[in-house]
Parts: C-alpha cells; structure tokens; sequence
C-alpha cells in the first residue's frame, strides 16, 4: 500500500504546471505570429506605418515574463492563483491582439 507523500504530489503539480505553461506559451505564440503577418498584410496593403509592429512586439516580449513570475507565484504556494492569472493574461493576450489586428486592417 503506498502512502500519502506531499513532496512527491507538489512536484507532480510542479511538472504539470509547467507543461501547461509550454502549451499556452505555444498557442499565445502562434496568435502573435499570425499577428505579425497580419500587420505585415496591413503594411503592404494599407499603407499603414511599421510602427504597427510594436504592440505585438510587446507582446512577444512580455508574456514570457509574465509566466516567469507566475512560475514564482506557483512555487511559493499560491498554486490556483497563478493558474487564473496564467490562464487569464493569455485569453486576454489573444484578445486584445485580435482586436487591435481588426482595427488596422478594418
């Protein structure tokens, strides 16, 4: 019979976590892909300034920092929290870039 082990249960939460953020860091990054192509699209197409590029930039630089200090927050114990901030900032991400991507080309 095996007994009930916290360590071993927060370092499974630990790998789990993890791989859930690998995978929402992929699918934040395929929008922010497809976002770069569209502004390139509404560059050509429009005529619109290349300056267009700098909130997907930052997107793409900031949301890697986010699940940086949302990995701390899960280690240091506030496990569900930096799960629905995690889960919370990419929706927004996507949104927001979604948004902005129809308002330049619209």
């Amino acid at each position: 019979m095996q007994h009930y082990n916290d360590e071993k249960n927060k370092a499974g939460a630990k790998v789990i976590f993890m791989l859930a953020q690998m995978l929402v860091l992929a699918m934040v990054y395929i929008i922010i892909y497809t976002s770069f192509i569209a502004v390139g699209y509404a560059i050509e197409q429009y005529g619109v300034s290349r300056v267009m590029y700098f909130p997907v930039f930052v997107a793409l630089v900031i949301f890697p920092i986010l699940l940086y200090k949302y990995r701390q927050m899960f280690n240091a114990g506030k496990m569900l929290a930096a799960f629905i901030w995690m889960m919370a900032t990419a929706s927004l991400t996507i949104v927001l870039l979604y948004v902005y991507v129809a308002q330049i080309t619209g």
